[in-house]
């Protein structure tokens, strides 16, 4: 129960310091290399003693803020490796599709029934876990709707679970708009 008290102490402490710090102003678009992203979750993983397999694509960049989708990418990797005995399998795959960057994460972990996805899984303070929020996936589903993204989940008892992320692509212009201004 403290640990649960403590949890939820420290992500009360984020979103107040989220909530400071503002967003960024109107206009303004980051672009995040998700790859740089998904090396540092695979670091975390591997310190826990944990093995993230990966499957990227080269130079995938997205729109939106390098660490809250750092935390989001996180937060669905330490879910499945949660719900995934030390045997079994996580893996996560980055790349392209239909316009968008792509980022499935699979587990062979225990699974959720169809009711709780459809029902609870985004609702706050809806969890699978005997030491959990349920703030997370509400936190990530939320956010990546703000970016446009969009998050879908497969998931079947006994057998693992697959969560896709949709976000929208940064494109990095490779010539920048002062040579389209150079005199001819």
């Amino acid at each position: 129960m403290l640990t649960t008290v403590e949890n939820s102490l420290e992500r009360m402490r984020q979103l107040m310091l989220q909530l400071r710090e503002g967003a960024v102003p109107p206009g303004v678009v980051l672009g995040v290399d998700l790859s740089a992203v998904i090396a540092r979750v695979k670091s975390i993983s591997a310190a826990k003693g944990r093995t993230l397999e990966l499957e990227l694509q080269d130079a995938v960049s997205a729109r939106g803020h390098e660490e809250r989708l750092e935390r989001i990418i996180g937060h669905v990797v330490q879910n499945a490796f949660d719900a995934t005995d030390p045997t079994g399998r996580v893996s996560l795959r980055l790349d392209q599709s239909a316009g968008q960057a792509r980022i499935v994460v699979t587990d062979t972990g225990h699974g959720m029934s169809q009711e709780f996805v459809r029902d609870r899984l985004f609702k706050p303070f809806q969890t699978t876990k005997q030491a959990g929020m349920g703030i997370g996936a509400y936190e990530s589903y939320q956010y990546v709707q703000e970016l446009g993204g969009k998050i879908q989940v497969e998931s079947q008892q006994g057998k693992g679970t697959r969560v896709t992320i949709m976000l929208p692509l940064f494109d990095n212009q490779k010539h920048s708009d002062l040579r389209m201004m150079e005199p001819q």
